[in-house]
């Protein structure tokens, strides 16, 4: 009976490992279509050359710094989703990976300091 229970232990904690692992490569995913966008949307904009332009360069670049923030925060919570069911390797971290990302938005001058 205490073999069952460790091997539904161990199928529980792979699928938890698979739904975080699947959530972080939409994230990437997500990332590359966003900064491929991105990318695209500056060049445009860089070749049209007007006034307007500038605004339009600030507001893509918001859109694209809170899409990145929201990306963070639910990468986070995948994490702590499989977390409540199984450890993740520090390697595969999203808080490890990204945190570096949330202090910047989040607290420009210590991500400031930090790279000192």
């Amino acid at each position: 009976m205490e073999d069952i229970v460790q091997i539904v232990r161990q199928i529980g904690q792979q699928q938890a490992h698979n739904a975080y692992y699947r959530d972080c490569y939409s994230h990437f995913k997500l990332l590359q279509e966003l900064t491929e966008h991105t990318f695209t949307e500056l060049q445009r904009l860089y070749k049209s050359g007007t006034e307007r332009s500038t605004n339009s360069v600030h507001q893509l670049l918001r859109n694209f710094q809170n899409t990145i923030c929201n990306m963070v925060e639910r990468a986070c919570e995948a994490q702590a989703e499989c977390e409540e069911f199984c450890s993740v390797n520090e390697s595969h971290s999203a808080r490890v990976v990204f945190e570096p990302i949330r202090r910047m938005y989040t607290d420009p001058q210590a991500s400031l300091q930090g790279t000192g």
